[in-house]
């Protein structure tokens, strides 16, 4: 653990006066935009929305190899395996296990190892059709049965939530039935990518864990060196297309300079994954000609939170005011060189649908200032901010802790910066033993439920596991309500109130939105991130 001292507040001042100034870094210049990684089908049209257009910039590709034997090495800022302590046991980045459904880049469903599904007019029965012809690694056929076994097992992982999940039926092998006690208008998008990973019924041991991540996707895993790698081999009986690369590896390397220098060397060919490149290393990148550089906006937003539960953020105007103060396009403009976008609400801007841009956070320094002395009445008061060091080494947090930091002075709030390792940050928010931090969240179903019912919901459980203290009777109405809701313009009314009253009470708020930065060596081609920043390695291959 370490304490960043007054120094770090002096300094901090300085990035904000020269943000005031007009001296941010400007954004460089992208090189020309390129497609967006496609969906498993063709995606329905777009709700108009106010959200960023962020497209990955491309090169002129060379025709497809034909070199059967093309190698692959990505490195992470985070490790990926997982192991039996998740039931999907690998992250669905690597491609190794399929999901019944997935979101394209409008956060729509789209199919994968389902095909259609239909709802009952009462939205309370769905019918799921699976795909035919599909085998696990194992060469064990995926059928409904896979699915029996899959759907309850995730109910019990934090990733999914089927909260009126009554009963699941075989209807015959390749089709299954969704009985629910409450209307659940939503089942496909609650259900998207890790709430229905797909893993096959020889993989689980006695004891009811999975014993090795064996799927249906298009790589195989080989071996997992601990805290090191993850080799993957080419899926040589795919379902689907079949890819170019025959083998990937995935190259945990926790400092970004690090990974960084091994990108430049040639140890590794990319470095594609949310959080993986820092900002500041986009110049870096763009001026090296063996080096491409791209970018995403993904469904990831990064929030300021409070225990709202103790002193002094129980005031809820002192949250008011900390959130008032800060300047969210400054931020964006200085810290991160242009990649990000204001934080404009608890949910994604790419959940399109659910969008309610009226409540973005307003920069009032002077309505901050007036909050904090009618709360403190000229008195100052002390908090502690944690900061978990795995988060530091993926996006500039300290750099933004200190800006909170400098901002929180002339309102009277002492801040105290503190960066733990992940597991004892992790016991400090559970145990309440905090004031407030910074983490990111990924609305990983493009539903509000996934959030509402996590962080704003009194027992929910990111509230109870991050000790945010927060609870509102209308909110906890409206987030255990919205989720059985059939009528579509009343469930967006209800999610629209929800945003307005985590707006006004600020038990967390939304200090930016991701636009992830990513690079390869030049001879990669194909190798995008979509809005989950799951990388398209099924398309990507080398050639010069």
């Amino acid at each position: 653990m370490h304490t960043l001292s007054r120094i770090g507040r002096i300094v901090a001042l300085v990035v904000i006066l020269a943000a005031l100034l007009g001296g941010c870094a400007p954004k460089p210049a992208a090189p020309t935009p390129a497609p967006a990684a496609t969906s498993p089908t063709e995606a329905p049209p777009a709700t108009p929305t106010t959200a960023p257009t962020v497209e990955s910039p491309t090169v002129a590709s060379p025709a497809a190899p034909t070199d059967e034997q093309q190698t692959l090495t990505i490195g992470l800022g985070r490790n990926l395996y997982d192991g039996p302590a998740t039931w999907y046991f690998l992250h669905g980045s690597l491609g190794v296990w399929e999901p019944l459904i997935i979101l394209d880049n409008d956060m729509m469903a789209q199919p994968v190892l389902a095909t259609s599904w239909e709802m009952e007019p009462d939205g309370k029965v769905w019918t799921i059709t699976l795909r035919q012809g599909v085998t696990f690694h194992d060469g064990t056929p995926f059928d409904a049965e896979a699915v029996l076994l899959n759907i309850p097992k995730l109910q019990e992982e934090y990733m999914t939530s089927l909260p009126h999940l009554a009963t699941l039926e075989k209807v015959d092998d390749h089709t299954v039935r969704f009985v629910m006690d409450e209307p659940t208008p939503n089942l496909p998008q609650l259900i998207a990518y890790f709430s229905s990973a797909m893993l096959a019924p020889s993989a689980v041991g006695d004891d009811g864990r999975p014993t090795a991540p064996i799927g249906t996707g298009p790589f195989v895993f080989v071996d997992y060196i601990k805290d090191d790698a993850i080799i993957l081999e080419r899926n040589e009986n795919y379902w689907g297309e079949r890819p170019h690369l025959s083998q990937v590896t995935f190259k945990y390397i926790p400092d970004a300079n690090t990974r960084l220098a091994a990108l430049q060397s040639g140890q590794i060919d990319a470095i594609a994954d949310v959080g993986a490149l820092q900002p500041e290393q986009a110049p870096v990148i763009q001026q090296d000609p063996n080096l491409v550089l791209l970018e995403q906006g993904v469904a990831t937003t990064h929030y300021l939170t409070f225990n709202s539960g103790k002193p002094p953020f129980d005031d809820m105007r002192l949250r008011q005011a900390l959130n008032m103060a800060i300047d969210r396009q400054a931020l964006v403009d200085s810290t991160l060189y242009g990649y990000g976008q204001p934080g404009m609400s608890v949910l994604t801007p790419h959940a399109v649908q659910w969008l309610h841009p009226d409540v973005a956070p307003r920069y009032d320094a002077a309505t901050a200032q007036q909050l904090a002395q009618d709360a403190l009445d000229g008195q100052r008061v002390e908090a502690k901010m944690l900061i978990s060091s795995a988060l530091i080494g993926r996006w500039p947090y300290e750099n933004i802790a200190q800006i909170v930091q400098a901002i929180a002075i002339p309102l009277g709030i002492d801040i105290t910066i503190e960066v733990v390792e992940a597991g004892a940050w992790n016991t400090a928010l559970r145990d309440g033993e905090y004031n407030l931090t910074m983490m990111p969240y990924t609305l990983m179903t493009g539903d509000p439920d996934f959030f509402m019912r996590r962080w704003v919901w009194s027992q929910g459980d990111m509230n109870q596991r991050r000790s945010y203290g927060y609870a509102n009777p209308r909110a906890d109405e409206l987030a255990v309500a919205a989720v059985s809701e059939t009528d579509l313009a009343t469930r967006k009314a209800m999610y629209d109130e929800l945003q307005e009253i985590v707006a006004e009470e600020v038990p967390f708020t939304p200090l930016y939105h991701e636009v992830t930065i990513y690079a390869t060596r030049n001879d990669v081609h194909d190798l995008l991130l979509d809005v989950q920043f799951k990388p398209s390695l099924e398309r990507a291959y080398r050639g010069q």
